[in-house]
Formats: C-alpha cells, structure tokens, sequence
C-alpha cells in the first residue's frame, strides 16, 4: 500500500510540475526575411522542435495533455499528432537520418534512459537501463551509432553507443557537465555544451572523443548546439542576462552573428533541410 501511494504521490507530483512550466510554442523563423510564422498557440508548454530530414514533419514535445509527451506536425502547423501516451516525462526527440525512427528521452522521476521507437509511436525499445539521468541523443548519420549525455559517473559526460544500446564507450572525461551531443552531417564530428571552462560554451570533438575544441568564448551561457545542413556552421542558444537568443557559428571563421532580434525570445532551435528557416522554441509576450 505504502509503496502504491508513493506512486500516486510522484506521478500526481509530475503533472502538477509539467503543468507550471513556462508557456512557449513551436516557430519557424526564416533566415532570409528574418518572418517568425508561430505553429502552434495554446497556454502549453510545446518545447523542442526538430525537423524531419525530408522536411515534411516536425517532432516536439509538449505538456497539452498534462503528461510530457511527444507529438508530431507539419511544416504548417496542421494534422498534430500525439505520439506516446504515458505518465512519464517523453522528450529530446531526434529523428534517424532515414527518418523512420525516433530517438527520446524517457524520465519516469528517479531517472532518465534513452529509448527509440518508430515514427508512428510503434515498436518502442529501450537503449539504456541505469539509475543514471541518460538522455540528450542523436543519431548518427548512418544510423550505426546513437551519441547520449549521461551523469552515470556524477557529472554529465558524453558517451557513444550502437544504435541497438550496445558497446557505450565514454567520450569526454571532465568534473564539470557536458550534454546536447548532435553529430555533423558526414557523422565525422560531434558538437556539445560543456561546463568545463567556467560557464557554458560550444564545443567540438572527432567522434572517437578525440580532437576537443572549444568554438564560442564570453562569459554567457552558449548551449544547444546544431549543424546546419552543409556542415560549415552551428546554430546555438545563447542566455545572456536572462533572456535566449540564438546563433550562428561559422567553423572556419570562427566568427559569430545574432540570428534572432532583440524583440523576440527563443530557445532550442534546429535547422531545416534545406538551410533556408530554423524551427525554434518560442515564447510570446
């Protein structure tokens, strides 16, 4: 009975949680006219946006049915549907580079693990199975290897695995968080946030962990870093007193630019096939 209304108590604790967090919706903005066009608007939390790789859908997550659950939608905001269906926290979706599966994070309170599941929600499988906060995946390219955060040694490292959860191997090594892992578009690098220097900043590594580099150097807090699509930037969030905007990074130049305005606030965002428009975590005024 005790260990029931445990249950009861954490699972009650969670939508109480799900259903504070702070209102944002799903935007494209599109880097030529720099137009915002907002997807959906509800008092929900819609919240990690990530285009498929033939553009056609776009996977987010959000608290409209007062679980965390993931949903996916068209490029224009219409035939929204709701992928999974549990009390648990479903989040971090990443696309497989075939698009026909779904990486996403799976928090049931005490921990997190990193599961798959085809597109329609179907055929669910579990990576990962440790006490451990795992999470923060992508795909790599070919679909072979899935790069994850975990804090299974106390603070978040990166790690890699087979896409089937075998064979995890760990990539940095550091007293400090390190998380947001995405590779590039020839799968040959892997970029991430790390703690390590102080403050959040933007990072690179060869994909055997080797080869680290930091790109981004200031005293805000750079996360959430993304390829575009040719592989010669990265876009990222940037928290700068209080508020998020995003940015671009160019790998050669090292030189880096404000991609959103002043007047409107954003968080993860993810570029589209074609380079052309972000989709972006918004919040409305």
């Amino acid at each position: 009975m005790r260990i029931l209304l445990s249950l009861i108590i954490l699972l009650l604790s969670q939508e109480v949680l799900y259903s504070q967090r702070t209102p944002s919706e799903i935007a494209i903005f599109n880097l030529e006219t720099k137009e915002l066009i907002r997807l959906t608007s509800n008092e929900f939390a819609d919240e990690e946006p990530e285009w498929s790789p033939d553009g056609s859908l776009i996977i987010f997550d959000s608290n409209r049915a007062g679980s965390n659950d993931l949903y996916q939608m068209k490029p224009d905001g219409t035939d929204v549907i709701r992928l999974t269906y549990d009390n648990a926290k479903e989040d971090h979706g990443a696309w497989s580079g075939d698009g026909s599966k779904l990486l996403f994070q799976y928090d049931a309170g005490s921990n997190t693990d990193v599961w798959l599941m085809d597109k329609d929600g179907k055929n669910r499988m579990r990576l990962t199975e440790n006490p451990a906060r795992d999470g923060w995946a992508d795909w790599s390219p070919d679909g072979l290897k899935v790069v994850f955060s975990s804090d299974r040694t106390g603070n978040r490292e990166i790690y890699l695995m087979n896409s089937d959860g075998s064979n995890v191997i760990q990539l940095t090594f550091s007293n400090t968080d390190n998380t947001d892992p995405t590779f590039s578009p020839d799968g040959s690098r892997i970029a991430f946030n790390s703690e390590r220097d102080g403050n959040s900043e933007i990072y690179i590594m060869k994909t055997d962990g080797t080869r680290q580099m930091r790109l981004t150097q200031n005293t805000y807090y750079d996360e959430r870093p993304d390829w575009s699509p040719d592989g010669l930037n990265i876009l990222f969030s940037r928290r700068a007193d209080g508020e998020y905007s995003l940015w671009i990074i160019n790998l050669e130049s090292l030189e880096e630019y404000r991609v959103t305005p002043q007047n409107i606030r954003v968080g993860r965002a993810h570029w589209s096939p074609n380079g052309k428009m972000i989709v972006t975590q918004y919040y409305p005024d």
